[in-house]
């Protein structure tokens, strides 16, 4: 008879998707270069804006390997030192939609690392810099059991305005102001955020079903197949590099986070 060998445990990968430009964060001068900085390169506090979100997956030891995907034509990767990080390689396989480029992701976390349909992925937004380990963490405790898997998220603190639509008057060359048409009920109404962390074989199988024009995150596509993700709270700090304004404020909570780590510092050690 021959052996029977136990299946292997899941192990717990990771993929950053980072293949585009991120058109919104650029400034109105940067808006007309032909070859603008991708956002995910900018620099924060002596480091990409990648760089700082790849350290911190690579301080969670229960995470085997991070795959970042690159555009084919990325030349910047390479050249920035800091992005080299330990339990982390790049793959040059970016597509023409974030969803695209996690279903390459996964592609290549099979084919190069051996990554198995039962095993779990993280998948994160590369301009979540401000991403800790511990809320990584946390969203490997809550999710390493379920059926499911789930993604960080936080409650909607703000009052919700849904826009009133307005045609264009003729001849007028910008559209009308913005004008509310009703506040929406915030009550039950979650951000999503990432990481978001789902069996492997099970995002794959949802990506390859889904409608990629009506995905705007792994969760979408795990809820298209029928299935409810895990809500694990994250915290407001965990925003996406989206805006010019948003590289400041970025650098000044890593700038701060430093402080509370240098020694003899008098900020606050409080989290």
């Amino acid at each position: 008879m021959p052996l029977r060998t136990e299946p292997q445990a899941p192990r717990i990968w990771a993929v950053i998707p980072a293949a585009g430009v991120g058109q919104r964060a650029l400034r109105a001068d940067q808006q007309t270069s032909s070859h603008p900085l991708p956002k995910q390169y900018h620099r924060l506090v002596g480091c990409s804006v990648l760089a700082h979100t790849l350290q911190a997956f690579a301080q969670v030891q229960a995470i085997a390997g991070t795959a970042v995907v690159i555009a084919p034509d990325d030349a910047v990767f390479a050249q920035q030192a800091e992005n080299h990080v330990a339990k982390t390689q790049a793959f040059a396989v970016g597509g023409d939609s974030r969803a695209a480029s996690v279903r390459n992701g996964l592609q290549a976390l099979a084919e190069h690392w051996g990554a198995q349909d039962h095993d779990w992925v993280l998948v994160h937004d590369a301009a979540r810099c401000l991403i800790t380990p511990e809320w990584i963490a946390r969203l490997i405790s809550a999710c390493q059991h379920d059926a499911v898997g789930g993604l960080l998220a936080l409650p909607l603190p703000d009052t919700l305005k849904e826009q009133r639509c307005q045609p264009l008057a003729e001849g007028h060359p910008k559209p009308a102001a913005a004008r509310v048409a009703q506040t929406v009920p915030r009550s039950g109404k979650w951000l999503a955020h990432t990481p978001q962390m789902f069996r492997l074989g099970m995002l794959r199988s949802a990506l390859q079903q889904a409608d990629l024009g009506l995905i705007t995150d792994e969760a979408s596509a795990i809820e298209w197949l029928g299935h409810a993700p895990l809500l694990v709270h994250s915290s407001a700090q965990n925003f996406k590099v989206t805006y010019p304004e948003d590289f400041a404020l970025a650098e000044a909570i890593l700038m701060a986070r430093q402080a509370r780590h240098t020694p003899n510092s008098t900020e606050s050690t409080t989290p």
